[in-house]
């Protein structure tokens, strides 16, 4: 009988991570299927009864379960989010979070890294939180929270090194910003909302990446006016195909190869 994985979440029929999952099993001779299956909070209980035990080797969690689905779980590796749940021998759920290092992977695919840089992200949620932390563990000079209601982020304020700010006074942060990481869904196709304005983009120095999670459209207005301002530009592509990789690590003990990413890759333009 094959181990099934899933990914859960509310909407979840577009999700890119059966792609990438199905096609490392092939690669690696795995005897598992991997799933999109929608559940919304009212069902996740009876989900986590199913996944306890049933033949489920464990499963990757979206929005808007990612901070719910912490108190199924026997194990918290991960604070406040997350994104992946691996059964244990034991049937005991143990939850890990690896959108920080998804992201960072691909940020460094650019040539790019936090030490010593000026950090500074559109929107705040639960994925913010995490790049952030990860950024200031890694040596970023200082970080930047800009988000419509600033009161949100008003606790991570209290960090060393961090500010928080009003979305709209984005342009009193660009001039010396080094990685600008848009984390709102402004911008993603059938949202019907982007930035009203993208004119701070100009005041960034051509050294400055700007980063959007969103990967449908791959290129949002955000990063086209960044790569017309002569900026690097970073999709949120490769952060889903990384941190898809490092749950893979966690689900078999296997990291999977930049010629995996390679391969992964080209199947997902390929079923565009």
């Amino acid at each position: 009988m094959k181990t099934n994985y899933y990914v859960i979440g509310d909407p979840v029929g577009h999700s890119l991570s059966p792609v990438i999952h199905n096609t490392l099993y092939g690669i690696y001779g795995l005897d598992c299927v991997y799933s999109a299956r929608k559940v919304t909070r009212n069902d996740l209980p009876s989900f986590i009864d199913f996944a306890q035990n049933g033949p489920v080797g464990g499963f990757n969690v979206t929005m808007p379960l990612k901070k719910e689905i912490i108190q199924y779980l026997d194990l918290l590796y991960a604070p406040g989010s997350v994104n992946t749940v691996v059964k244990t021998p034991g049937a005991q759920l143990a939850g890990y979070s690896t959108d920080a290092q998804g992201f960072y992977a691909g940020l460094q695919s650019k040539g790019y890294a936090y030490t010593n840089q000026n950090v500074v992200f559109i929107g705040y949620g639960a994925v913010t939180q995490l790049l952030a932390q990860d950024a200031m563990d890694k040596g970023a000079a200082r970080i930047t929270v800009l988000n419509r209601t600033p009161d949100k982020a008003k606790a991570f304020a209290q960090h060393d090194r961090a500010v928080v700010d009003a979305l709209d006074r984005i342009s009193l942060y660009m001039e010396d910003c080094d990685i600008l990481i848009n984390t709102t869904p402004l911008g993603m196709a059938g949202t019907g909302n982007d930035f009203q304005d993208l004119s701070f983009i100009q005041m960034l120095r051509p050294s400055a990446i700007v980063c959007d999670l969103i990967y449908d459209p791959p290129t949002t207005a955000l990063l086209a006016a960044a790569q017309k301002n002569g900026n690097a530009a970073l999709n949120g592509l490769p952060m889903l195909i990384w941190q898809a990789f490092y749950a893979f690590e966690k689900f078999f003990g296997i990291m999977p190869t930049i010629q995996d990413y390679e391969v992964v890759h080209q199947k997902l333009m390929a079923d565009k």
